[in-house]
């Protein structure tokens, strides 16, 4: 394609003729080209380009082709899910909460993770909520003029640290469930930008278009193992863990509190689990300044489950310990 070209060109090319064709034609480039720098500029700044194929086109919306279009480009229109179900055998499953990531910090954790997620080979990757801190959108007030990054600031980092877990993935599935920070973004423009429903870019996961996104996942649901993912634990406190696999019914797995810690329950219908992620950032982060230095019981550091025969087995911790990540007894 023309060096001329900059990539705001293509994007409002693209948004007034919607087609590789049209676009090729317009630019004077190769239609293959002009497709491969469409998903160049979806990846590179977290859009959707849709195609638009026109009302007397051969291939309308009553035609086999043009449903399987219509198809297509539902299925590239990003949402968010309820409830996530996936089914899995002999699999590894990696799971981080509340990573908060902020501009020019890589956590111990975060590290960890990326070279788990590659040297296990996992079926599952799961961020399980807060992966934005969303600092200047919370509805608590700034304190003694602390310095706070941007919220594109944010965004950019959200996407480079998801980047980095993306190229390590391999064929894993990635999947992130929303939490209580991430959802500040979309609350945040449905207050203050309601006219901006529907646009490109006016939802999270509009910048992360590789990871499926909802609420809660769901892993062999119906099953002796069936397992559950949500960034909230079902009831608060100490005994959270606890309280979640107990109230539930099922495994539980949960983020929002910080801790890193599992809690085995056992009944007459067998065991299971609570469990409670910790966090990928590091606990006197500059994105906790609200704890005001007080004494913490957080950890950083994230889950590994293993499933065999669709059972879950003993849950395992990577724990970060003074700067250094530890798993199964080695350093990572």
């Amino acid at each position: 394609m023309s060096k001329r070209t900059s990539d705001e060109e293509f994007i409002d090319a693209w948004n007034r003729l919607g087609s590789p064709s049209a676009v090729a034609k317009y630019l004077k480039i190769a239609i293959r080209a002009a497709a491969s720098r469409r998903r160049n500029m979806e990846k590179k700044y977290g859009i959707s380009l849709p195609s638009v194929i026109p009302p007397t086109s051969k291939t309308g919306k009553n035609t086999m082709v043009g449903n399987a279009i219509t198809k297509l480009s539902e299925d590239r229109a990003r949402r968010y899910e309820t409830e996530m179900h996936v089914d899995v055998n002999d699999a590894i499953v990696l799971i981080a909460s509340d990573a908060h990531y902020w501009p020019q910090i890589v956590t111990p954790a975060h590290e960890a993770f990326c070279k788990l997620v590659k040297s296990l080979s996992p079926a599952l990757v799961i961020l399980n909520g807060d992966i934005l801190d969303g600092a200047r959108i919370s509805r608590h007030p700034r304190s003694l003029w602390e310095k706070q990054p941007e919220l594109k600031e944010e965004i950019h980092a959200v996407q480079d640290r998801c980047g980095e877990i993306e190229r390590a993935a391999g064929k894993a599935k990635l999947i992130r469930t929303i939490g209580n920070h991430d959802a500040r973004f979309e609350n945040y423009l449905c207050t203050n930008a309601p006219e901006m429903e529907e646009m490109p870019g006016a939802m999270l996961l509009d910048y992360l278009p590789r990871w499926r996104a909802g609420w809660a996942v769901h892993v062999n649901a119906e099953s002796e193992s069936w397992t559950v993912i949500r960034h909230r634990p079902v009831g608060g406190g100490i005994h959270a863990a606890y309280n979640s696999a107990l109230r539930s019914g099922v495994n539980y797995v949960h983020g929002h509190l910080h801790k890193l810690q599992y809690t085995p329950w056992g009944d007459y219908r067998g065991r299971r689990y609570g469990v409670d992620t910790g966090t990928l950032a590091e606990p006197k982060g500059p994105q906790f300044h609200y704890t005001e230095a007080g004494p913490l019981n957080w950890a950083s550091g994230f889950v590994v489950l293993t499933f065999r025969d669709g059972r879950l087995l003993e849950p395992e911790m990577c724990v970060v310990i003074n700067g250094q990540a530890y798993f199964r007894g080695q350093r990572v």
